[in-house]
């Protein structure tokens, strides 16, 4: 018998063995293995290796190939989980002379024509020429996400609130008919915006599709690859934007709860969380008062789940220098579970500083000032 000829039993088996993993996984609380065997493509390459003990013994290879945001996930772990899936595959298979050799963990390869533009952070080269830092910087300011407002002519002073609310959130908008300068000539400046543009917000009021310019900016949106968010404000998304959902529930004279719901569509959508991570520092650092400190605290860093102990560190400062933070009782009453949340660890707020809270001794609990 050939090679090729070789019928083996332990192979057919695996997908089903997986399936146990996932129940098993989950009774353990292990969500990222769950995650890892719930979502990946399975591939098997069988008689990976053989060994001549007991008559001749035959190990599997098996490649579990998942997305690149689930892998980034595991990448530091991803060792250890293909020797620990090694180990469970063959402690529920009783084939005799076969085995897994190696458990595989692969990222599935993202396509090589437009990756750079699906980030969403890509500056196109072709633009880099015609775009000066000094261009770049009246357009957008010094913030770290850019966010283009699409809104026809009727609805501008509604847009205008939605950039201020924006803002305050730490986010950069571009607004037509507010920031192009009388001394720019109009479209070259647009299209500047368009082209460093991180994402896209189509304010789709009732008389949206009504404009040539409106459908245009959309599609730069979809051609680069950009985030599109539409904002369903008297009218429903259409055409391509009709593939996704629409945010609704947004009253246009509630431009702060548009600004919100936008930032955190974005934090699902833009690959960088970092980005984002600056703009909500920068807005709670220049708090100018007291309920504006506890509302950037609220709605924005209450976004971010995890924080490493920099970007702890880096809110701790921001709460420290600016008066408006450390004077803010609600401000500080917010902030408290979320540190306790990031870092694991109790805190308390005395003389307008916070703490952290030691838990060696219940009676005299030292004080670690950040």
């Amino acid at each position: 018998m050939t090679e090729s000829d070789r019928r083996y039993s332990l192979p057919p088996k695996i997908d089903s063995y997986l399936a146990t993993l996932n129940r098993l996984y989950e009774s353990q609380n292990e969500s990222l293995l769950r995650d890892l065997v719930v979502n990946s493509t399975v591939s098997i390459h069988e008689g990976w290796d053989y060994d001549n003990w007991n008559g001749g013994t035959y190990g599997h290879a098996v490649t579990l190939t998942v997305t690149e945001d689930l892998y980034l996930r595991l990448m530091e772990q991803k060792d250890g989980m293909q020797t620990r899936l090694t180990t469970d595959l063959n402690k529920l298979d009783n084939s005799q002379n076969e085995h897994v050799s190696k458990v595989f963990i692969e990222m599935e390869p993202a396509a090589e024509d437009n990756w750079r533009e699906e980030t969403g952070v890509y500056r196109p080269r072709t633009i880099a020429p015609s775009i000066t830092p000094e261009a770049l910087q009246r357009i957008w300011g010094s913030e770290h996400v850019r966010v283009f407002l699409s809104h026809k002519a009727t609805f501008k002073e509604n847009a205008s609130q939605i950039k201020q609310a924006l803002a305050r959130c730490g986010i950069a908008a571009f607004v037509a008919h507010d920031d192009i300068e009388p001394t720019e000539e109009w479209q070259r400046e647009i299209e500047h915006a368009l082209f460093s543009m991180d994402a896209l917000v189509a304010l789709l009021s009732k008389d949206f599709h009504d404009s040539n310019w409106t459908d245009q900016e959309v599609g730069v949106a979809i051609g680069r690859g950009v985030p599109l968010v539409a904002v369903r404000l008297g009218m429903d998304p259409y055409g391509v934007m009709g593939k996704g959902q629409g945010l609704g529930g947004c009253s246009s004279a509630k431009p702060n709860g548009i600004a919100i719901k936008v930032f955190e569509l974005l934090h699902r959508r833009l690959p960088d969380k970092s980005r984002l991570f600056e703009c909500a520092l920068a807005a709670y650092a220049r708090s100018d008062s007291f309920a504006e400190s506890a509302w950037n605290i609220e709605h924005l860093l209450s976004v971010f789940q995890t924080l490493s102990d920099d970007h702890v560190s880096r809110v701790i400062e921001a709460y420290q220098a600016n008066r408006q933070n450390k004077s803010s009782f609600k401000g500080s009453d917010l902030l408290k579970p979320l540190l306790e949340r990031w870092t694991g660890e109790p805190w308390t707020v005395r003389s307008n500083e916070l703490q952290r809270v030691a838990a060696e001794s219940e009676t005299e609990k030292a004080k670690i000032p950040f």
